[in-house]
């Protein structure tokens, strides 16, 4: 994490290529960190579950877990307009959060999204609706503020891949059936043509 974090301020041909590599290494680790964790049962990730853990290596996963959390935070929260790889880094960050979310409960897991919506940004739409879909596959409910964002990118974008991506989480979550998404995207069609 320290790396990516001075990665960031770095120039050069290849930086894009050697943050990949470093967000592929953090999934990996995100992805031990979800594989041991009891099948069916969602820990929310705070500081309390930290306590409570029973054996050293169980601590040390929740731990890790809980630092990767505040990493991917820090990552989606950061500015750096000039920066090419900024919009993909943050996706790359919500990545991370998407495969620890397969069994911890995050409080700053719809905060992120939220932002990512609302950014207007297409690589951030489709990283938090691609997240918010296999939420939605697990059955876990989707917030109100979310749809009604998910409703505002429709309604605005002038992209046809931006918007049938929030018709899609919108399917997933059942708030609408695929009728009237196919519907919906008629209608955007003859809005934007």
């Amino acid at each position: 994490m320290d790396l990516e974090r001075n990665l960031i301020a770095e120039k050069g041909p290849n930086k894009s290529f050697l943050e990949q590599q470093v967000f592929a290494a953090l999934r990996e680790i995100a992805d031990y960190c979800v594989d041991h964790v009891s099948p069916g049962k969602r820990l929310p990730l705070t500081p309390a579950v930290l306590a409570a853990s029973a054996g050293g290596q169980e601590k040390s996963r929740h731990a890790l877990a809980l630092e990767l959390v505040g990493f991917a935070k820090e990552m989606c929260q950061l500015k750096s307009p000039r920066d090419p790889f900024n919009n993909k880094r943050k996706s790359l960050a919500l990545d991370i959060i998407g495969r620890l979310d397969a069994d911890y409960d995050m409080l700053e897991l719809m905060e992120l999204c939220i932002s990512a919506l609302q950014s207007n940004k297409k690589a951030l739409i489709f990283a938090a609706a691609e997240l918010l879909e296999s939420r939605c596959a697990r059955n876990l409910p989707l917030e109100p503020e979310i749809i009604k964002c998910l409703d505002r990118i429709i309604s605005k974008t002038r992209d046809r891949s931006v918007a049938v991506a929030a018709l899609n989480v919108q399917v997933e979550a059942s708030v609408i059936d695929e009728f009237e998404a196919l519907s919906r995207i008629d209608d955007w069609r003859e809005e934007n043509s």
